[in-house]
């Protein structure tokens, strides 16, 4: 029963894998964002320039800038998903697709920050959006490089001894990613619906880093059957604690996310640069034992 449920797992994650990574996907997708784009404009516009009844204007976005914000929150999404695949692959690829979307959601931020800037500039109104702005971009562009650092730094190596414990791990993140993607469509529809209904949003992106952080425990957790040397188990502990610290980045005003971003970057820098001048050489001379044992 486990063995089938975990074929399942494999064999359905690789088809929705595929499908959603291939090149007419990304086509689509890219299509999907620059339509939305255009059309938000578009309704933007028709809301400035037509008389319509009040309880439509009511709904529609006033400023321009909204098409920017809505696209990325989409283009966000979509980074989301492909995080989810990547989960199921490797763990220091997922961390840094997380300080990925945690650049973006800071330029993101910065775009927002525009749209609070009245024209003609009053410069006593824009000393504050103007500050919030140089916090998002210059800390997006410093977790930018700490994530080509990172990536940079990484030497992929199996934690497992064998094919078939390779295939029974690699299962059950599968497994674990799937289910995430059901999450994410779940809390996508409800935090829709409540933005329908001009209800206060279920913050989307927060709810799911909470998701996150308990996934990447669990796979901390079930990587124990396969390795329990400590310096696997810190490392993967210690990206599962930078999952949390981009969560906290999440909730804290201006300012203080771009520092905890930067700051959280240079912790999984740290514990990668330890983890393979001190360990990574032995750990190969263990599984190569442990393997022709």
């Amino acid at each position: 029963m486990k063995d089938k449920f975990l074929k399942i797992s494999y064999t359905t994650f690789d088809k929705i894998s595929k499908s959603f990574e291939s090149p007419k996907g990304f086509n689509i997708i890219s299509s999907g964002l620059a339509g939305i784009f255009v059309f938000s404009l578009l309704v933007v516009f028709i809301k400035r320039n037509f008389n319509l009844p009040d309880n439509i204007t009511s709904v529609l976005p006033g400023t321009y800038f909204f098409a920017v914000e809505i696209t990325f929150t989409i283009l966000l999404a979509v980074e989301i998903i492909e995080m989810v695949f990547i989960l199921a692959h490797s763990v220091t690829d997922s961390v840094a697709k997380q300080f990925e979307i945690l650049s973006l959601i800071l330029l993101r931020q910065a775009f927002k920050e525009f749209s609070n800037i009245d024209m003609p500039v009053d410069i006593s109104g824009i000393l504050q959006p103007a500050g919030f702005i140089m916090s998002d971009i210059f800390g997006a562009l410093l977790i930018f490089g700490g994530i080509l650092l990172f990536k940079k730094m990484q030497k992929h190596r199996l934690i497992t001894a064998n094919d078939k414990d390779t295939y029974k791990f690699t299962a059950l993140k599968k497994a674990l990613a799937l289910f995430m993607l059901a999450a994410f469509i779940v809390i996508g529809i409800y935090d829709v619906i409540l933005y329908i209904n001009g209800a206060q949003q279920f913050q989307f992106f927060t709810m799911f880093y909470n998701l996150l952080i308990f996934t990447d425990i669990l796979i901390v957790i079930i990587s124990l059957r396969y390795s329990h040397l400590y310096c696997v188990v810190f490392r993967n502990t210690g990206f599962a604690i930078a999952t949390i610290l981009i969560r906290f980045a999440l909730s804290l005003p201006h300012y203080y996310d771009a520092a905890m971003g930067i700051i959280s970057v240079i912790f999984v820098i740290s514990i990668t640069y330890i983890y393979n001048k001190y360990e990574f050489k032995r750990i190969k001379e263990v599984l190569w034992k442990q393997k022709n044992s």
